[in-house]
């Protein structure tokens, strides 16, 4: 075993698709695939509670729909988001896409996603083509979808074209919320994306920057939400907060904060 920013590697594997590393210093484990940022972290003494700043800013989409039951997330990565939403939310269904095999077994290896979770499907394949078949041969709708489909490179290419984000759309119900994970960092990408988004959504869209990183959460909804509607959950959120501890609080304030101009043009 090397060593790995003062971590050490308990697991090193490459296939066509990467290399897959895991890093454990301390109570914590992480997700690398060959490169420093990490794609994932787990707390081994409480493995369902998250532990990265921006899986924490994506669960802001609890602040639209405060009681998922059938979420689809794109990108498996360490499971962090399955663990949390499995623990807390008892009688959800999550669909999982994730295009790595390698990072399904590393995920039920190292990172204690279930394998026999009856609540828990996990396919194998592109999300751009998963969620098409979906919306053109399946009734089913969801109520939040999170996608988180980065690998060493960056977000992958069909997530981001507009069809995605035409099939999200239609694969929400009327209180659906997407929430995805962007790099803000890289403009002219960001910006294109988020005009995407927009189209598909009807400009419900809020952004979320994730403090001291260059990601940055966008939420598209199927319903409006006014700057009124936000500012009366407030005494709501700090009290679920107390019990999911994920800064819910503090990313209801920020929305506000960041949104404030774009949501009083839109709906006031």
């Amino acid at each position: 075993m090397r060593l790995y920013y003062e971590g050490v590697v308990v697991h090193q594997s490459q296939s066509d698709d990467g290399v897959i590393e895991v890093v454990d210093l301390g109570d914590t484990r992480s997700l690398h695939f060959g490169t420093f940022p990490r794609q994932s972290s787990m707390s081994l003494s409480a493995p369902h509670a998250l532990q990265l700043s921006y899986t924490e800013a994506m669960m802001a989409a609890l602040i639209i729909n405060p009681n998922p039951q059938r979420i689809l997330i794109v990108g498996l990565g360490g499971g962090s988001l399955v663990k949390f939403l499995l623990h807390h939310y008892p009688h959800c269904q999550i669909d999982v896409v994730e295009y790595r095999h390698d990072v399904v077994n590393v995920a039920h290896t190292y990172f204690k996603v279930p394998k026999d979770e009856p609540r828990l499907n996990i396919h194998i394949g592109d999300g751009y083509l998963f969620v098409q078949q979906r919306y053109f041969n399946s009734s089913e709708l969801y109520d939040m979808m999170l996608i988180d489909a980065y690998d060493h490179v960056g977000m992958a290419a069909s997530v981001g074209v507009q069809a995605f984000f035409d099939a999200c759309a239609g694969l929400l119900d009327g209180h659906g919320v997407m929430s995805i994970n962007l790099w803000g960092s890289d403009r002219p990408y960001f910006n294109q994306t988020m005009t995407r988004i927009n189209q598909s959504f009807e400009g419900r869209t809020m952004i979320l920057p994730v403090e001291n990183k260059g990601n940055v959460i966008c939420l598209a909804m199927m319903q409006t939400v006014t700057s009124a509607k936000l500012k009366k959950l407030r005494q709501h959120i700090e009290q679920v907060d107390m019990t999911l501890n994920i800064n819910l609080s503090k990313s209801l304030h920020e929305l506000i904060r960041n949104n404030r101009s774009l949501i009083s043009r839109l709906f006031s």
